[in-house]
C-alpha cells in the first residue's frame, strides 16, 4: 500500500508543513509487515529534515535600559532537526571531548587480568509485553529508569545512546557506558571477531 494517497492529510500541519509528531502517530497505525511503505516512509523523513524552519528570539537591548525605554533586538536561529547540518554541528560539539582519548587506552587484551569499565549493552524489548505502539511511548522512560537503577548500584557512568527498530517495528537501545567507579572482569569469546564479554565485576576501591 503506497502512503502517497493520504500524504498530505495525514503527515502535514494545516499549512502544509512536515510535522513529526503527526508522522509518528500516523505510521504508527499500519502493520510492519503488510501495509507500511518504507520508501514512502524515508521520503517523508527526508522532507521533514530539508524542510528549514527557524526559531525567533528577542533579546532585549541593555544600552537602552538607561532611559527607562525598553527595546528589542529580533533575530531569528535556524532550528535543529535530527539530520541536519545544525544536528551534526551540535553533536560534534558535545562529543568533541573523544578527541581526547586518541592515543590511549581503555582496555588492555594482553594484560594478565582482563577487565574494562567500558562496557557495549545492547537492550531488546519484549513484544509479548505490549503494542508497537505503546512500546515506543514508554522506551524512553523504561530505558531511563533502567540506567538510574544502574547508577545507585555502580556509581557514576557515563553513557552515549541510540534507538532503533527491529525487524518487528519495537524499539532496541544500544548502550555504551563508561563506569567511573567499577572494572568489570571479561573473557574473550571465540569467533572470528576478537569479542570481550563481561565475567565479573570489581571495584575500583577494592582493587586499589
Amino acid at each position: 500500500m503506497s502512503l502517497r494517497e493520504k500524504f498530505k492529510e495525514g503527515l502535514f500541519d494545516s499549512e502544509s508543513k512536515p510535522r513529526l509528531n503527526y508522522a509518528r502517530n500516523y505510521f504508527l497505525e499500519f502493520s510492519i509487515a503488510k501495509d507500511l511503505d518504507f520508501q514512502e516512509l524515508e521520503k517523508f523523513y527526508l522532507d521533514w529534515r530539508d524542510f528549514i524552519e527557524y526559531i525567533v528570539l528577542h533579546e532585549q537591548i541593555d544600552s537602552l535600559k538607561v532611559k527607562g525605554e525598553v527595546d528589542k533586538e529580533t533575530f531569528a536561529v535556524k532550528c535543529s532537526k535530527r539530520g541536519n547540518d545544525v544536528y551534526w554541528w551540535r553533536v560534534g560539539k558535545r562529543l568533541r571531548f573523544l578527541n581526547s582519548l586518541k592515543g590511549g587506552s581503555l582496555f588492555d587484551p594482553h594484560g594478565s587480568i582482563k577487565s574494562s569499565n567500558v562496557l557495549f549493552v545492547t537492550l531488546t524489548y519484549d513484544v509479548k509485553r505490549s503494542g508497537i505502539s505503546e512500546a515506543w511511548e514508554t522506551v524512553g522512560e523504561e530505558f531511563n529508569n533502567w540506567i538510574r537503577n544502574l547508577r545507585k548500584k555502580f556509581g557514576r557512568i557515563s553513557h552515549l545512546r541510540c534507538w532503533e527498530a527491529s525487524e518487528k517495528g519495537y524499539p532496541h537501545i544500544h548502550v555504551l557506558m563508561i563506569f567511573h567507579n567499577y572494572e568489570f572482569r571479561v573473557t574473550r569469546i571465540k569467533g572470528k571477531y576478537r569479542v570481550w564479554r563481561r565475567k565479573r565485576l570489581r571495584s575500583h576501591t577494592t582493587a586499589s
